[in-house]
């Protein structure tokens, strides 16, 4: 009898510790995804844009991949689209498989991925919803969260890639399609940036047009 209590006693103090050491590896995720923001400030003040801004933070990035994260970093526009500026953005991902354990990172601040997407109400379901921008905007901040920058939407997909071995782009969780981010074409207000999930491929679409949502917080 004595020994059954020891066992049960213990695997509860290991379930607990397990606990623990998961916030503790997300919470240094975090914190190394935020204090890359001071880092990448630092070098656009050196340089005038974003362009070294990956190279700033490469020390972050490392130890994001210590704490068991795969990280991937986008400090340049690399789409081919014709729109010319340097913006960045980074993001972590650890595992791959649901629910998603991701953050990302970019002069917006750093933000921590929605395991689920939300309706037009925001309201959380269980499969990610189609809706045009604007409400997409309204949905994500009903939900106490935030549309994604492109470049986090973009560096999710390559984290993914990374840790899943290069066998897919797609997180865990999305389907393999487009998805809205926050960012506005510059050349023209009526469009904004998508990510397709399963290629990173970077796209301008209308923003009447009714595309995936997942928000991050």
């Amino acid at each position: 009898m004595v020994v059954a209590i020891i066992g049960i006693l213990a695997s509860v103090v290991l379930a607990s510790l397990n606990i623990a050491r998961g916030k503790g590896t997300a919470a240094a995720i975090k914190s190394n995804l935020k204090n890359a923001i001071a880092q990448a400030e630092l070098s656009y003040s050196d340089v005038g844009d974003y362009s070294g801004a990956c190279t700033a933070i490469a020390k972050m990035l490392t130890a994001v991949t210590n704490a068991g994260a795969s990280s991937s970093c986008l400090s340049y526009n690399n789409s081919g689209l014709s729109d010319v500026y340097i913006r960045w953005g980074a993001s972590g991902i650890k595992g791959t498989s649901t629910p998603i354990q991701a953050w990302s990172s970019s002069p917006v601040g750093a933000a921590t991925w929605d395991v689920q997407g939300v309706n037009s109400s925001g309201v959380f379901v269980s499969s990610d919803t189609y809706m045009n921008w604007d409400t997409a905007n309204t949905a994500c901040g009903i939900a106490g969260g935030r549309l994604p920058t492109m470049e986090e939407l973009k560096t999710l997909t390559d984290a993914t890639y990374i840790a899943s071995g290069n066998s897919t782009r797609t997180p865990p969780g999305f389907v393999a399609d487009f998805y809205w981010s926050s960012t506005t074409v510059p050349s023209g207000s009526a469009w904004a940036y998508d990510v397709y999930m399963s290629t990173g491929d970077i796209n301008g679409d209308n923003k009447t047009n009714g595309i995936c949502v997942r928000c991050v917080r």
